[in-house]
């Protein structure tokens, strides 16, 4: 789909003439990017056409599996044939379509740029659909390393350091200390390999739960995801690219900044941005200019106000928001490559000089201790 295409969807494609009709059961939960790139490209095609999206929409989804994005057409094709706009229509699925997106395509009817403003909504969800994909595949390979190496220990401590033990019991030998705690770590398998992990894993879910119960919970949550290295960087770096965009797309498209400002803050994952920009949309309804209040309030990177305070004395504001979008997503990625490429061989090199150590000191150690003592013995 070209970015550049104007084509907007005719009257009947906005709204329809009322009829009686069922409305199908609500869909349960958010849709994820990839939905939502799907249906972005469904309401695209159907207004490229210029054909009815009642018909359209009800057509697409005879054709659909069960599944949450068939719902959510079924229900956007029922309220289009009860006579609601398509913005409207798109409202009644809060808390499953985003606040921006019937926002969005308000101001690109009202400005006859329809065309171009699904287009780039496109191009924003499957961004973040990619941004996603990336810190799971950056943080997935690293995780894999890890468990491999403790799979084998608990394989070696398990299986191999027994008959060690049970040799030298018979030849009355002592066995040497390194020897001994990994055999004590391998007759002891769910105490070292189930308890800590778990353990660590419940801590971990207990405090997420009781810390985002309420909003000064959720912001220490998000410093202390922030403050990981690494990977808190990566994960600030994407969450401050999506901001940037999606206020970079409101503001270009004319909605009043305010209103883009409280749409973009409610849209993003940062808790730091979500809960802050409450007091920045305040501010400016009082007439606070944005890079003023942003400083204020310590969300964002002085860099980030800095070019936006600059955007707005100059008129650029939504250039400026694009560039810093840019700017954080090139981090992002450097961030990311650096996880899939320079730590998985770190984890594997500290792996494998673990193991190294771990089987000349605690296996081979012992085998020349008892040759040595065989041998003294006249054997």
């Amino acid at each position: 789909m070209s970015s550049g295409s104007n084509a907007t969807p005719t009257n009947d494609a906005i709204t329809t003439t009322p009829v009686f009709t069922v409305v199908p059961k609500p869909a349960s939960g958010p849709l994820s990017a990839e939905e939502l790139v799907a249906l972005n490209e469904e309401i695209a095609a159907m207004a490229r056409a210029g054909l009815p999206l009642d018909q359209g929409l009800t057509a697409l989804a005879r054709e659909m599996g069960t599944g949450r994005l068939k719902k959510v057409t079924e229900q956007i094709a029922a309220d289009l044939h009860a006579g609601h706009t398509l913005p409207q229509a798109l409202d009644r699925q809060q808390g499953v379509v985003p606040n921006y997106y019937s926002a969005l395509l308000t101001a690109g009817i009202r400005s006859g740029k329809l065309g171009e403003v699904l287009a780039t909504l496109t191009l924003y969800a499957r961004s973040i659909a990619d941004f996603r994909s990336m810190i799971l595949g950056a943080l997935l390979y690293p995780m894999m390393v890890t468990l491999l190496g403790l799979g084998l220990l608990a394989f070696v401590s398990y299986s191999v350091l027994p008959g060690y033990a049970k040799v030298f019991e018979e030849m009355r030998f002592k066995l040497p200390l390194t020897t001994q705690v990994l055999l004590f770590v391998g007759t002891h398998p769910f105490a070292f390999f189930v308890v800590p992990p778990v353990t660590l894993l419940i801590t971990f879910l207990a405090t997420r739960f009781w810390l985002r119960r309420n909003a000064a919970g959720r912001m220490i949550w998000a410093r202390f995801v922030n403050a990981i290295p690494v990977v808190g960087t990566l994960i600030r770096s994407a969450r401050l690219a999506a901001f940037t965009d999606l206020l970079g797309i409101l503001v270009d498209q004319s909605v009043p900044l305010p209103d883009a400002l409280k749409l973009a803050t409610e849209a993003s994952t940062d808790t730091l941005i979500a809960e802050g920009g409450k007091h920045v949309v305040l501010e400016l309804r009082q007439g606070v200019p944005l890079g003023t209040s942003l400083h204020r309030q310590h969300l964002v990177p002085e860099l980030v106000v800095f070019m936006i305070g600059f955007g707005e004395r100059q008129g650029t504001l939504g250039a400026a928001l694009k560039q810093l979008a840019q700017m954080y997503r090139r981090q992002a990625d450097v961030r990311a490559a650096f996880l899939r490429t320079i730590l998985p061989p770190f984890l594997i090199i500290l792996l494998a000089g673990s193991l190294v150590g771990m089987f000349v000191f605690g296996v081979m150690g012992p085998m020349f201790a008892l040759l040595e003592a065989l041998g003294g013995m006249g054997f």
